[in-house]
């Protein structure tokens, strides 16, 4: 797990993110010149000395800046920062605090997730609310909840507008370290709009193709994805024989939009909201924005909606639409199913399916494909995607991977590529057996894997680019699959 511009873990004997005690830092004590300047270098720290501390867009600025300039450095922000805060810092890439901010409160003076406050015995009450929180920042690290746990203790006026900012106004510094790796969403507040791979997402899926003459709007379920729930099930049943002249989009948040040959993909298939009927103000501006960005240039012949009042109004971006403003469910199900039976819908399946795996190849891997050069095999459980005559998708109940078609030309143009020192036993490499890595590859990548000029195979990184110039051990990649066993 990384927090963001950092792997979690150990470098050169130092476990990070961490506090430090001030009188055993890993670093020389600085002479009053040194002090002067912005960064100092001491072996593999970097100290960061001068931080606007009382402007958090300078702060998030700054560290931002240090933090692209030494990528494989650990950044010391020395004599800063309350155990309130420690989440937001580390967030931003801070690697290493030190104790000092609250040994200067001293007895008298406690500090909890909500402030100041005078006491007694603060001394150690505020060294165990420093313990408290560490711990709490490394078991979210170590189970995938690092943002969950930021956004929830973002408690002071410096934390909220720290993590807005970096959210908001520094996305392509967040974009070079986003973690693909699927794990679960709790997206609860509105903070989680801005979460980095629900933006991601939502800019990704922009570029998503119409995929039929016709459009249906309707809503999520808790269940994922959304074609497994009860409700959709009852949808399908009623409107079966009208589905391949109809594109499904399921409108939902954070997300926004959620084309149905999405719904099994990272985020869309991982993530959790609180279901109250009601949306934010945000919310609304972001799925209305996200709609108009969709559907501009798409051409419905008819659009179709199931949808709550709240969700519903996006169809006024439309001239014509025809649907049930309420809840998905049998009632409302039947009542689409006739409206749908009074116009004359066509489709063609297998043209649907290849413009659907065309927007799968583009979200997936940013590859551009026709349609037209798409066509499906199948073979019992499993369905073959060739492009041109060379297979470059297997889809099984599982999902979705990737095969050597699809592998070469990465390959060729030379991104989402990892070369190998060999082709090993097992499904895993680790990193002494990666040589290099393309600058795109992220956390999480699916990535074509090539040895002395040759595409052999394909898995799924645990590193970036930037990683593999500080990482030694460990698992570089997993779920490796070569694609012939003589090699």
């Amino acid at each position: 797990m990384r927090y963001l511009a950092r792997r979690y873990g150990e470098f050169n004997g130092i476990k990070i993110p961490d506090v430090l005690n001030i009188e055993k830092l890993p670093v020389e004590r600085q002479r009053l010149e040194t002090r002067k300047l912005t960064t100092v270098e001491s072996g593999s720290i970097v100290v960061l000395n001068r931080v606007n501390k009382l402007n958090a867009r300078e702060f998030v600025r700054t560290i931002t800046e240090v933090r692209t300039r030494y990528p494989d450095k650990i950044i010391y922000l020395p004599y800063f920062g309350l155990p309130s805060d420690y989440p937001i810092i580390f967030y931003l890439g801070v690697d290493l605090l030190d104790d000092s901010p609250i040994r200067m409160l001293g007895n008298k003076r406690c500090t909890s997730e909500f402030g100041l406050y005078d006491g007694e015995g603060c001394l150690e009450r505020n060294e165990g609310e420093k313990k408290r929180i560490l711990d709490l920042i490394h078991l979210s690290l170590e189970h995938g909840k690092f943002r969950e746990l930021v956004e929830s203790h973002s408690f002071s006026n410096f934390s909220k507008e720290a993590l807005r900012i970096v959210d908001m106004e520094f996305y392509p510094f967040i974009e070079k370290y986003m973690d693909y790796r699927p794990k679960r969403i709790v997206a609860a507040n509105v903070e989680g709009l801005y979460r980095p791979e629900i933006v991601d997402f939502r800019k990704r899926v922009i570029e998503m193709k119409q995929t039929a003459e016709n459009l249906l709007l309707i809503p999520c379920s808790a269940v994922k994805p959304y074609s497994r729930s009860k409700t959709h099930r009852i949808l399908h049943s009623f409107i079966k024989y009208h589905l391949p002249g109809i594109q499904e989009v399921i409108v939902t948040s954070p997300l926004g939009l959620v084309p149905r040959e999405l719904e099994s993909l990272f985020p869309a298939m991982y993530y959790d909201i609180p279901v109250t009927g009601h949306w934010f103000d945000e919310e609304k501006r972001i799925l209305y924005d996200l709609s108009k960005e969709f559907f501009k240039g798409k051409k419905y012949s008819n659009v179709f909606y199931i949808l709550p009042e709240q969700e519903g109004r996006l169809i006024e971006i439309f001239n014509e639409s025809n649907g049930i403003s309420g809840n998905l469910n049998y009632e409302n199900s039947e009542k689409l199913a006739r409206i749908l039976d009074s116009y004359s819908i066509k489709g063609n399946r297998r043209r649907k399916e290849a413009v659907e795996y065309s927007n799968v190849l583009k979200f997936l891997y940013g590859v551009e494909v026709k349609p037209d050069d798409i066509s499906l095999k199948n073979e019992g459980n499993r369905q073959i995607i060739e492009v041109a005559g060379s297979p470059v998708l297997k889809k099984t109940r599982g999902g979705v991977q990737m095969m050597k078609g699809l592998a070469e030309l990465l390959a060729s143009k030379g991104v989402r590529t990892i070369e190998v020192s060999g082709v090993f036993i097992g499904n895993n490499v680790f990193i002494p057996g990666i040589k290099a890595i393309s600058e795109d590859v992220k956390p999480g990548m699916e990535v074509a894997l090539v040895h002395e000029g040759m595409v052999v195979g394909r898995g799924v990184s645990h590193l970036s680019f930037f990683d593999l110039s500080i990482e030694r051990k460990g698992i570089g990649l997993d779920q490796v699959t070569y694609f012939s066993k003589e090699l």
